[in-house]
């Protein structure tokens, strides 16, 4: 057979008649795949077909784990469930597992993979997409051309673009159960076209960000949360040596744990370190990582840093959500709403709820309720780091005036829907309007416990930077959230932080104030040594200050200790020299005040005739100032000293109402003291003790000392 050679455009040299001269040519319409062989003559032509594609053994490409995954057997369990075939439409699976940066989610998807490897004979397919990420998108075509050749599809078959690749994977995946991971994904559209075509196949996806799409499309969610405490010491201790780990000490572990806070890198990071007792002993590691401002880049081992992989993540938001995340990192606590977070970033509610909505996505805030987010521990210092490297100085000090400002305004008209504008202040401190909900009562108390810790952080803010004008009025205004909640560890650190702020500004009144209200924290926990230390330096400042009311607060106060202690004619001393001084000055709400603490004595001294002499008058006051906080102490008197006239008819309308009013106020020790005399009043077989009792054993969980 003659081999007739073709010009460039692909014609043959030869005249069209060739063929009728009995001439064979190589003219191939169309198209040509592959190699064109061209000789001048060939005398044996030997056509075999390889059956290589036959033989290609399916792809094992899941990575080995390097080590068990530890305290993960929970979700290790539901990627069982949602992998099993029961329950599944006749479809494939598609397994989306998210978290933290940091979190382990590659361990624990290799550690299923690789357990359950067996199950998948067409093969299974692994590709970490961040090694084919370049400016913010990832080359899927290129990866699927990889999967191609792996399940022995020849390179010149492979389709140029990634349509036409998508369905030929579907194809040669129909046959038998195939497992696909994909590494750090982080977009749905990544994940779509690697789905088998066999419903017996498994996609294991792992991601920074939850994919909320696939999770519509029918995929199932494995949020992975940082572990407890128990789980994070198995992994803590896990690398280091027996003769080690006996010698930990557990109160140091669990400290060093703390610091980790429950993030696998981190403790990874830190076990590794402790396996170098000699010189990373456990004290010191734990000291070494106490600091703030440096733990994440000492959290560090051999290339892995904690600090990296949050930067990774940050680095692929966009504007608004990464300015949103570094000025949050300034927010005085970790938890916050989506008006605190707005006022941080100066943004409008409506674009921070929606930079929010990308933050959540990304797993750098977790939602805690509606409308309230937090972050990690770790993931906090991260954004403050990246505030205090990308905001100038100046821009952080305008942003936490701004949330400062804002805190110590929703504090203030809490303080004023609670107790009304007849308690007196002695720091009324300018600062900008309320812009939040009108509070009743009720929400202002609701108010003050979501806020608790930020409060308590925006006191410790105002101190570290020395602005002691705001930390005393921000401990005036929280005084009925304290008093009437007994927070007491919260209340002792504010108001220590109030002495320092008044003796730096040497404001006398501000000074008996704080020790004052400081010194109330001490007779409730019935520290009566400490308390009295502080009402004596409180008096001198009171009388040096000549501001009459700093005087009678402090003997209200004094008189409360000696009742404390059982000094019934001393309290009742010091309680009659504060009403006088109200009296003086006509401070009504002081007045009836005094009142009811004369009453209370004298109740506790069996008195109690008097006690409702004075009861009366008190009542009247408080009934014209519309002061219900004090008129709820006045009524829960009044029904102690007709329990003690054993009058149960008579004591209980006023218990009854005292009980409802605290609640409603959120007094829940008053409300306690009310009830447990109630019950006492009823008895114990009546069927309302029953009610009460449920009731009690509610409250007395959060209303215990030294909480």
């Amino acid at each position: 057979m003659s081999i007739e050679p073709l010009d460039p455009a692909g014609g043959a040299r030869r005249p069209r008649h060739a063929r009728a001269l009995g001439h064979s040519t190589n003219q191939l319409p169309g198209a040509v795949f592959g190699t064109l062989v061209q000789a001048d003559r060939v005398d044996l032509l030997v056509v075999g077909r390889s059956d290589a594609t036959d033989r290609v053994l399916p792809p094992r490409q899941v990575p080995a784990p390097i080590c068990e995954v530890m305290a993960r057997e929970r979700e290790l369990a539901v990627l069982d469930k949602g992998a099993s075939p029961t329950g599944r439409a006749h479809r494939p699976s598609v397994l989306v597992v998210s978290g933290i940066s940091g979190v382990g989610k590659t361990a624990v998807t290799t550690q299923w993979a690789w357990s359950n490897r067996s199950r998948f004979t067409g093969g299974q397919l692994f590709s970490d997409l961040s090694l084919h990420r370049g400016r913010g998108a990832v080359a899927t075509v290129e990866v699927m051309g990889g999967f191609l050749r792996a399940l022995g599809v020849h390179e010149q078959l492979i389709p140029p673009d990634l349509a036409s690749r998508a369905a030929l994977f579907r194809t040669r995946t129909a046959a038998e159960p195939v497992l696909v991971v994909l590494d750090n994904a982080d977009q749905a559209a990544q994940v779509r076209p690697f789905v088998p075509g066999s419903p017996d196949s498994v996609v294991l996806v792992t991601s920074q960000h939850r994919l909320s799409g696939l999770l519509v499309e029918g995929a199932s969610a494995l949020a992975l949360r940082p572990l407890d405490t128990d789980a994070s010491y198995r992994l803590l201790v896990d690398q280091v040596p027996a003769e080690v780990r006996v010698a930990l000490p557990r109160e140091e572990v669990g400290a060093l744990i703390d610091l980790c806070g429950g993030l696998p890198l981190a403790l990874r990071i830190a076990g590794a370190r402790l396996t170098e007792a000699t010189r990373w002993p456990v004290r010191r590691l734990r000291e070494y990582l106490s600091d703030e401002k440096h733990r994440l880049r000492r959290l560090a081992v051999g290339g892995h840093t904690v600090r990296h992989v949050f930067d990774a993540t940050v680095d692929n938001l966009q504007p608004r959500p990464r300015t949103l995340y570094r000025r949050l990192g300034l927010h005085p606590g970790a938890e916050f709403s989506v008006a605190a977070a707005a006022t941080v970033a100066g943004f409008s509610e409506t674009d921070t709820a929606d930079a929010l909505d990308h933050l959540f996505e990304a797993n750098l805030v977790e939602g805690v309720r509606p409308h309230r987010f937090r972050f990690h521990d770790l993931v906090r210092l991260h954004a403050r780091a990246v505030a205090d490297q990308d905001e100038p100085r100046a821009e952080r000090d305008t942003i936490l005036d701004r949330i400062t400002s804002w805190y110590l305004a929703g504090a203030r008209a809490a303080d004023l829907a609670m107790m009304g504008g007849a308690r007196w202040r002695s720091c009324d401190h300018a600062t900008v309007d309320w812009g939040g909900p009108e509070f009743t009562p009720s929400t202002a108390v609701d108010w003050w416990e979501s806020e608790r810790q930020n409060l308590l952080e925006t006191v410790r803010t105002a101190d570290g930077r020395g602005d002691a004008t705001t930390v005393l009025a921000l401990c005036e205004a929280l005084w009925p959230l304290y008093h009437g909640l007994k927070y007491y560890t919260d209340w002792i650190e504010a108001h220590l932080a109030g002495v320092r702020a008044a003796l730096l500004l040497r404001d006398d009144v501000a000074e008996a104030r704080m020790r004052n209200q400081l010194a109330r924290a001490y007779v409730e926990l019935r520290e009566f040594d400490q308390a009295d230390g502080q009402l004596e330096l409180a008096l001198v400042a009171a009388r040096r200050s000549d501001e009459p009311r700093a005087v009678a607060v402090v003997r209200e106060s004094r008189g409360v200790v000696r009742r404390e202690r059982g000094d019934f004619p001393g309290a009742a001393a010091e309680f009659e020299e504060s009403l006088s001084i109200n009296e003086e000055v006509a401070d009504e709400r002081g007045t009836a005040l005094q009142l009811y603490h004369l009453a209370d004595v004298l109740v506790r001294a069996r008195e109690p005739l008097r006690a409702i002499d004075l009861l009366g008058r008190a009542a009247r006051i408080t009934d014209e100032l519309g002061d219900d906080t004090t008129a709820a102490r006045v009524d829960l008197v009044l029904g102690a000293a007709y329990q003690e006239l054993d009058l149960p008819e008579s004591a209980r309308p006023f218990l009854e109402r005292a009980a409802t009013t605290a609640r409603e106020r959120g007094l829940r020790a008053k409300e306690v003291e009310a009830l447990r005399r109630l019950v006492a009043v009823l008895g114990a077989e009546a069927p309302e003790s029953t009610r009460i009792a449920e009731r009690l054993a509610s409250l007395t969980e959060t209303t215990e000392p030294g909480r």
